[in-house]
């Protein structure tokens, strides 16, 4: 355990099932919250495990991590990477092996599959995929030779469900028998299985009920599935929740003192995102009484005690009720928790959204009493979900300027016909804003954008006919490698 790491009732609990200290490991389901040290929860007792088998003299794969995405992959990577700088951690080792070569370095995390084969870490970080292939090739049976495997983790468990949960399950009756482990009635043995999921944790707020399963897929509880999945039975006592306050137990007593501005003067302070002295100004006007003297701005935790009792904080936190809650919903519900705001929401909601957005921004800078400047924790977590969509199917405006639109935004006669050269938009198309005097004009031509892996270069993916070379036809055949060569020559740049 990393030193002053103070763990969460969740990640103590956690600890406890998966620890092999005292006892074999048991089967595990961590439900809790986006942030809230689900990963700590599994990989400390991982880590102990194989520290102790290492010193023991125990060789090959302790413990297999699986993850949806490459991304998830990698990220995870680089924090074990941080880990495995304890001393105490110096006979353990760590690979990733995922499709794609990791864009960096890892100190003490292996990525050449060479190596991987022959030094057989303790922790294989990977997705399932590039499992299923593992355990296929004759080359890499050496990494499952020993019966060494003790903890098998998926995040991310309620991504496989369908086809890929079918996928995965049989997936795991193949690794119980790559290893050795395979028993009658339980296809991984003694492997501990865990599963982790913090969509599965919204909707599981008590950490005595298992999370059921939408109608569509099954019903049932999740313990019901993870069951079935890795063919180990899950004990109603193998789910992990979390216990959260109530408002009334964090916020305490309103402090009708504590000044509370409205929409427009809170939008008067200006924007801290463009304005460096606007968040000064914010916790002066959220936090300073009148005629109040200060020698100096309040520190983050004296910021996080003022805000912990202001009536604008304990509103949030009522209209959310732990639930994530359109824009919309938390307008609407507004007026009723803060009176003097529900004019300014009537009539100008544009900016007492944005006058809330900014007292939220001032909420993520304070921090609780607890928190420390090795170990600083936030006075509330404040998070903020991006939603991109695949870029498979973008297109490029051709022009000095990055412009982009999506494939099936073009009119359904240029999606049929080729792209011409020099052809402007047609009347189904939307134009263009109005550019100014000085902008560069909206591009006429859209072709599918393309971007080498290898040397970070992008362009347009484009087929040109032998007889009409203005004439382009759009090809996504195209697929660029490290010799920065096509497949169907429709992209080429010089190496």
């Amino acid at each position: 355990m990393p030193d002053g790491f103070e763990p969460h009732r969740h990640q103590a609990q956690a600890w406890q099932r998966l620890s092999t200290l005292n006892g074999p490991a048991r089967p595990t389901l961590i439900t809790t919250g986006t942030g809230s040290g689900k990963t700590e929860s599994f990989l400390v007792p991982v880590l102990d495990h194989c520290r102790r088998a290492r010193a023991a003299g125990q060789e090959g794969v302790k413990a297999i991590l699986l993850y949806p995405m490459n991304a998830l992959a990698t990220d995870q990577a680089q924090r074990l990477d941080d880990q495995l700088k304890d001393p105490r951690l110096a006979q353990v080792s760590a690979a990733l092996y995922i499709g794609d070569e990791p864009a960096t370095g890892y100190t003490h995390v292996e990525t050449d599959r060479a190596r991987i084969r022959g030094r057989r870490p303790d922790i294989l970080i990977t997705n399932y995929k590039m499992l299923d292939l593992l355990l296929q090739r004759a080359e890499d049976i050496p990494l499952w030779q020993d019966e060494a495997l003790a903890h098998v983790v998926i995040d991310e468990f309620h991504t496989y469900d369908g086809a890929q949960g079918t996928d995965v399950a049989m997936l795991m009756r193949r690794l119980g028998a790559a290893t050795g482990k395979a028993r009658p009635g339980r296809p991984l043995g003694d492997v501990c299985p865990v599963a982790t999921s913090a969509t599965l944790g919204e909707s599981a707020p008590s950490t005595s009920r298992a999370p059921h399963l939408p109608a569509a897929e099954g019903g049932g509880t999740i313990l019901d599935v993870a069951s079935q999945v890795f063919g180990t039975p899950f004990g109603p006592d193998a789910v992990i929740g979390e216990d959260r306050m109530t408002v009334q137990q964090f916020a305490g007593k309103s402090d009708f003192t504590l000044p509370f501005p409205g929409p427009q003067d809170v939008i008067a302070l200006g924007d801290p995102l463009r304005d460096p002295d606007a968040m000064d100004r914010l916790v002066d006007a959220f936090s300073r009484r009148p005629g109040q003297h200060r020698d100096r701005p309040p520190t983050p935790v004296e910021l996080g005690e003022i805000l912990r009792t202001h009536r604008l904080t304990a509103a949030v936190l009522e209209i959310l009720d732990g639930r994530p809650k359109t824009r919309a919903e938390i307008m609407d519900a507004l007026p009723r928790y803060a009176y003097h705001w529900g004019m300014a929401v009537q009539q100008q909601s544009e900016e007492a959204a944005q006058a809330l957005s900014r007292f939220i921004a001032l909420l993520s800078i304070a921090q609780g009493a607890d928190s420390t400047e090795e170990r600083p924790r936030p006075l509330l977590t404040v998070e903020v979900h991006q939603w991109v969509r695949s870029v498979s199917r973008v297109l490029r405006g051709v022009g000095p300027r990055p412009e982009f639109r999506w494939d099936e935004d073009r009119p359904r006669e240029e999606r049929a016909a080729s792209a011409g050269a020099g052809d402007g938009p047609t009347a189904d198309e939307p134009e263009g804003a109005a550019a100014l005097d000085s902008a560069v004009p909206p591009a006429n031509v859209f072709l599918p954008a393309v971007h080498c892996r290898q040397c970070g270069r992008s362009g347009w993916a484009a087929l040109s006919r032998e007889q009409d070379r203005a004439e382009l036809e759009i090809s996504r055949r195209g697929r660029t490698g490290r010799d920065h060569r096509t497949d169907q020559d429709v992209a080429r740049h010089p190496p």
